[in-house]
């Protein structure tokens, strides 16, 4: 190979080399990006109207509300993971739009974070909340609150006086929950387990927090005859791990939400929905709502 060839050939090494390394940078800066700062996510549904709307693209700020850490390995291969969150400036906060891990991978029966699948809810009840649904209206701590966005079409389609409305699928709240009959249209007084708080259990009230006293103790929580047992051992009280959340779609009348399978663990949070960055549905972009922020 002659001299020229020679240096043709280190002149394209040398800007394969820089191009290798720009992309280096940048894959890098798309990974931190990504992982700690913000994060993208499509809204698929109708569930979240009119605040959200299908073929939305949503911005999530992980930095104020902490960025998640956990091994993703373990979680695809269904593993119990360990989630550590990042230090954070502000908590999460009722009203806010939430972007979550779905808290069931297998059905409803128990807690298990499903890793490939991200809802979108507003944050209706905070940790240490107490809450009532009232003919579709939110109250916390006895204040009438704005969770449940538009109550006319879930009011129409579950109307008051209709016969079959008990038997309407979706009607009734946290299925097979045979202690309180609670509906979506008519739930609690319920109050929202915080970090570090006690309550009592009792057959009565203890259906609506069993998925999470089982998920943070990993024994089973049962009604024996008119005594509850957690592992066996009787238990009349609970001091909780975690702080939880109750969800719920602003399109109240189609949304499933806390309502039907209960509160969400703030580990399972990935952090606060700040604006629609693009909005595009059958390839028709629907400009109004690029650069919408929300609240």
């Amino acid at each position: 190979m002659d001299v020229k060839w020679k240096r043709r050939w280190r002149k394209a090494g040398k800007w394969a080399e820089n191009v290798l390394f720009v992309a280096s940078i940048g894959f890098f800066l798309f990974v931190i990006w990504h992982l700690f700062l913000f994060a993208s996510f499509n809204i698929p549904s109708e569930s979240m109207l009119p605040t959200l709307q299908p073929g939305d693209k949503i911005l999530v700020d992980k930095v104020t509300t902490g960025a998640r850490l956990f091994d993703i390995f373990e979680a695809a291969s269904g593993k119990d993971v360990k989630i550590r969150r990042m230090p954070r400036f502000r908590k999460f906060k009722r009203g806010d739009i939430l972007v979550f891990n779905f808290p069931f991978r297998e059905g409803w029966r128990k807690i298990d974070m499903d890793y490939r699948v991200y809802y979108a809810k507003r944050c209706v009840g905070a940790p240490g909340d107490t809450l009532e649904i009232k003919d579709f209206d939110y109250y916390i701590n006895g204040i009438p609150s704005d969770g449940g966005g538009d109550r006319r079409l879930a009011r129409a389609v579950y109307a008051p006086d209709s016969v079959s409305r008990d038997s309407l699928p979706g009607f009734r709240a946290f299925r097979k929950d045979s202690v309180t009959h609670w509906t979506i249209r008519d739930l609690g007084p319920l109050y929202i387990p915080r970090k570090g708080e006690e309550i009592s259990l009792t057959p009565a009230n203890y259906l609506p927090y069993r998925k999470a006293v089982e998920w943070e103790t990993k024994n089973k929580l049962k009604d024996n005859d008119g005594v509850l047992t957690l592992g066996g051992k009787p238990v009349s009280s609970y001091r909780f791990k975690e702080n939880y959340y109750f969800m719920a779609g602003d399109n109240s009348g189609d949304s499933q939400d806390s309502r039907y399978w209960g509160f969400v663990p703030e580990p399972f949070i990935v952090g606060r929905a700040l604006l629609v960055w693009w909005s595009e549905r059958d390839e028709v972009v629907n400009k109004e709502r690029v650069m919408k922020w929300l609240n």
